[in-house]
């Protein structure tokens, strides 16, 4: 794993309408909270929604979390000076849709920054392709600005009204997963999202599907998911956490490749009859990686819990 790569395994969608699961949502002991303006905020509710954007974004920070505030591109310039305040993290950018959206939404975050004395380029964006231009603009999105630090699907199939197979699966959901890994991977970006199966659709479902549907997600690519429910952050940060027996196999692993390239027998080197090449052997140590990374993320967000002076994870 990068040594740059960000923790960012569970992502809680918080509604700006809702007081109570604002104050509620640091103690969730999510990685990052997102506080939404566009999902889950009547229209009439909006505007005071946005008036109280700034003055939570450090309450929400509390229990060590990032913070993004979700905004919607009809409503840019309203949503992006609600939200870009010191304290904030990034945007997430609902239904991005062209290039030269996310062009503009990076220019008014500058000249945001600028005003409000951010750091130049601070403030990342995800983009959420949920439409089918979004996602067939997919690659162009990804690399139309140097804010942009990831891709998820979002909502996609209540959006595009994606059609259930007979198995329950939802349609084109595993293509449209799969195809945003790739052009996450083609543009040096990072994919967010999770394995979703019946009977759960869009973001809801029990903490153990949440669980199963991170270690799919995982397993396929993706670092992290959004979730709207306290109860499935838990299960997320460990579904994109490499468990005990994936740490002791990669450690496994590094013991026998170290050994064979002590005694010069690293050409031939196997485990369960395969040859360890350094590819291989790589993955491996990015697992440990990873694993030493969630480790950290997991004691900075307890050490913020506790009031405890902490490192930067």
């Amino acid at each position: 794993m990068p040594a740059n790569d960000k923790i960012r395994r569970s992502w809680l969608l918080v509604p700006m309408s809702q007081p109570d699961r604002i104050a509620a949502a640091p103690q969730a002991g999510a990685d990052v909270i997102i506080l939404d303006l566009v999902e889950f905020v009547a229209e009439p509710d909006k505007p005071a929604a946005r008036e109280a954007v700034a003055g939570n974004l450090n309450e929400v920070k509390a229990g060590g979390a990032e913070v993004f505030v979700q905004i919607e591109p009809d409503l840019m310039l309203a949503d992006l000076r609600a939200a870009v305040w010191p304290g904030l993290t990034g945007i997430v950018v609902s239904r991005a849709e062209s290039a030269e959206q996310i062009a503009r939404i990076d220019a008014i975050i500058s000249a945001l920054e600028s005003e409000r004395g951010l750091l130049p380029g601070s403030v990342e964006i995800v983009a959420s392709l949920e439409t089918a231009p979004g996602n067939h603009r997919g690659f162009e999105i990804a690399t139309a600005s140097p804010r942009i630090w990831g891709l998820t699907l979002g909502r996609a199939d209540l959006i595009m009204d994606l059609r259930p197979e007979p198995s329950g699966e939802i349609h084109l959901m595993q293509y449209l997963m799969q195809r945003l890994v790739t052009i996450a991977a083609a543009a040096r970006k990072t994919p967010v999202g999770a394995w979703w199966r019946h009977p759960d659709r869009g973001l809801l479902a029990t903490p153990a599907n949440t669980r199963a549907a991170a270690q799919r997600g995982r397993a396929i690519g993706f670092k992290g998911s959004f979730c709207v429910l306290d109860n499935q952050v838990g299960p997320l940060n460990q579904g994109f956490t490499p468990s005990e027996s994936e740490v002791a196999a990669a450690r496994c692993i590094q013991q026998i490749y170290a050994d064979a390239t002590e005694s010069g027998a690293i050409a031939t080197v196997t485990h369960e009859d395969r040859f360890l090449t350094p590819d291989i052997v790589r993955q491996y140590a990015n697992v440990l990686a990873l694993a030493d990374a969630c480790a950290t993320r997991d004691m900075f967000k307890t050490a913020a819990v506790d009031g405890r002076p902490v490192p930067v994870p």
